[in-house]
This record gives C-alpha cells, structure tokens and sequence, in this order.
C-alpha cells in the first residue's frame, strides 16, 4: 500500500461518513448533537420482517439518549416515564395484549403508527420485542416496548435532520 492509497482510504471514509452521519458509529465513538457531546456507548438493532432498525445508545453528562436510522431517516429518543401515559399502557397490554388507538403524555394526543414485533439483538444476544410506535399532530413521537407483560419501555422522540447532527468524532 502505497501513501496515496491512505489519502484514497481516508476520502472514502469521509465520504462514507458523509453519506449517512451514523452508518458507521462505533462504541466510544462522540456525537455533538443539541449543543451536547454524547459517546456512543452500545450498538444494538431491531430486526423486523423485511427491515432492519440500527440503534446507537448514546450518554452525555446530563441524559441518556438513543439515535436510530430506519428507512434511511434519523431519529433521537429518550426514555419517558411509562406512568406519564395515558391509558396506563401495563394494564392495558395485559388486558388487551395490543396498543390502543390513541395514548395522552403532556397534554399532547398520539396516534397509532405501527405496531409490529421484532427480533432485538445486541452483542451476541437477542430477544423478542412487540414496538408500538405513536405519532402526534406535529411529528413528535412515542414509541412503546413491551418485552413482556411485565416489562414496557417507553420513549419519546422525534425525526432529525442530518444538520441537526453537529458532529461525529471518530474514535481509533
């Protein structure tokens, strides 16, 4: 390998890079996003029938997030508390054993999207997972794991834009 085959190597890494900002995000890699520095602190994926979901949970100072990219479109999510839902999505997943139309968090209506079960794996581990994902009038978005009927995630969200994104520092 010749020096200018570095300089050919490292163009194609930053056009890569380029082409979608979190493609190739590693552990330990940093991510300055809502005036933040994040690092990348695990990589999991969500396989459903005919698509794939990558998911990067990232950690600032502050807050623990989770970027993704389905369909080639980026989103930022954080945890919210299940009990700021309404209706309590337990009870009713256990009663019902599917989403409802519609839930209420902060005053704000979301309705039913997509629901769908899927195959999360990370590491060298994978479980089942049922996703639940809800939209409101402005795009904001709630998306609900139900891992059993004793376990539920919830998340709050939206779609990003790749300006958003300020930057990604790459670790060795």
């Amino acid at each position: 390998m010749g020096i200018l085959d570095i300089f050919k190597r490292k163009r194609k890494e930053e056009e890569d890079t380029l082409g979608n900002p979190l493609e190739n995000l590693k552990k330990g890699d940093i991510v300055e996003l809502e005036g933040e520095t994040w690092e990348v602190v695990d990589v999991a994926e969500y396989r459903y029938k005919g698509s794939v979901e990558r998911e990067w949970e990232i950690r600032s100072a502050r807050r623990r997030g989770f970027l993704s990219v389905e369909e080639g479109k980026i989103y930022f999510f954080e945890e919210v508390d299940i009990n700021s839902i309404k209706p309590n999505l337990l009870s009713h997943y256990r009663r019902y054993r599917e989403p409802p139309d519609e839930i209420e968090h902060d005053g704000k209506v979301y309705r039913l999207k997509f629901a769908g079960r899927a195959v999360y794996r990370k590491s060298s581990e994978s479980w089942p997972v049922e996703v639940w994902e809800f939209i409101s009038d402005d795009g904001e978005m709630i998306d609900v794991e139900v891992w059993d009927a004793y376990e539920i995630e919830t998340f709050k969200g939206r779609e990003l834009k790749e300006w958003e994104i300020e930057g990604i520092f790459r670790r060795s």
